[in-house]
């Protein structure tokens, strides 16, 4: 962007600008693949849209664009110039997307858009402690671009929590070939601190064991119409990653993903859930018992026949997931994302996303 370019406007994201937002997410991850001559990934624009639906459905609040000026004169509609979206559930916040055009970045749009997908007020269990500060001192192009917006992140200036209950966290994952945003978010404490990998492959016959025998696995279509599901699921959910998620789990159900629960013989006590897809896409993975990855793993790839490899996203720290798949033939592809937050994110360990937007 030019610095005597006039300041963009920004404005919510309507259902009306999923296909303008999905061209600028292409023109900008595009370029970078080319000019590090690496192949550029597939594109799976449907996907892209019902993910950016789903979080202008439940997440409006935190969904904004920036487009080009425009008087009332011109021919076309303004220009988006990038466009940015963040969910939250319960006390943590996640930023899900966050991109702009080639031409428009170094002129401080990221930081702005950001800092619109912040939390208006307090986390659910107190404040986002250790975000504070303008921005100042962020290394790369979008330094020293903090302005009036940066009184828009309540929750990153109070440090204290109201009767000592643990502070929200705020997250992100960032592609590791993209030092510059990772230093953006940095700035405001989400810092980065865990790899996450794509993994994909053909399991080898034989390698993937068994589920022990007083662990049962059951599909949700196949759970009787009384089973609680959405609590067994909200009980698995806040044992891994901290918090309940029902919205999402109906999107991923709306999406074609088909959910596998995981109990005990006898009292039936959930240890978790997985999800796979008929693409072979596997995830999420949430398990309460972390040993039972390699078993879980195995059941899930025997519940599908995808035309080509599975497609697994894990979290350095789940080394039991990660060895399982590699031992089976699993292969590390692509650059690796990097999981930042504002505090040490527990749960990982226990957990295998379905994309880098954890959704």
């Amino acid at each position: 962007m030019r610095a005597d370019a006039e300041p963009a406007i920004l404005r919510p994201i309507g259902p009306g600008d999923i296909p303008a937002c999905i061209d600028v997410f292409y023109q900008s991850v595009d370029p970078l693949y080319r000019r590090l001559d690496q192949a550029i990934p597939p594109r799976d624009p449907g996907s892209l849209a019902r993910l950016i639906g789903h979080l202008l459905e439940h997440d409006a609040e935190r969904s904004w664009l920036a487009e080009s000026p425009s008087s009332t004169g011109d021919p076309e509609p303004p220009r988006i110039l990038g466009f940015g979206t963040a969910w939250q559930r319960e006390s943590t916040w996640y930023l899900a997307l966050l991109f702009i055009r080639p031409e428009a970045q170094a002129g401080g749009l990221g930081r702005q858009l950001l800092l619109r997908t912040f939390p208006r007020g307090p986390l659910a269990a107190g404040s986002s402690a250790g975000v504070g500060g303008s921005g100042a001192g962020v290394a790369g192009s979008e330094a020293g671009v903090a302005g009036s917006d940066a009184g828009v992140a309540g929750a990153g200036r109070d440090a204290s929590v109201a009767g000592g209950a643990e502070p929200g966290l705020m997250g992100t994952c960032v592609d590791s070939i993209q030092p510059i945003s990772t230093g953006l978010y940095a700035g405001y404490g989400i810092v980065p601190r865990v790899p996450l990998f794509t993994a994909i492959g053909r399991p080898r016959d034989g390698v993937l064991p068994a589920l022990p025998r007083d662990v049962v696995a059951t599909g949700f279509e196949a759970l009787p119409a009384t089973y609680a599901l959405a609590d067994t699921l909200a009980t698995v959910d806040r044992g891994t990653l901290g918090f309940a998620r029902p919205e999402d789990h109906r999107f991923w159900a709306h999406e074609g993903r088909r959910g596998v629960l995981f109990r005990r013989s006898g009292a039936g006590e959930a240890v978790g859930y997985g999800y796979a897809q008929r693409s072979g896409r596997l995830g999420p993975v949430a398990l309460l018992d972390d040993t039972l990855y390699p078993a879980v793993l195995g059941t899930l790839v025997a519940r599908e026949s995808p035309p080509g490899p599975f497609l697994a996203l894990v979290p350095g720290v789940n080394h039991r997931a990660m060895v399982a798949l590699l031992h089976a033939g699993f292969r590390f592809e692509g650059f690796p994302g990097i999981v930042g937050s504002t505090r040490p994110w527990e749960g990982l360990e226990r957990y295998m996303p379905a994309s880098f937007a954890l959704l």
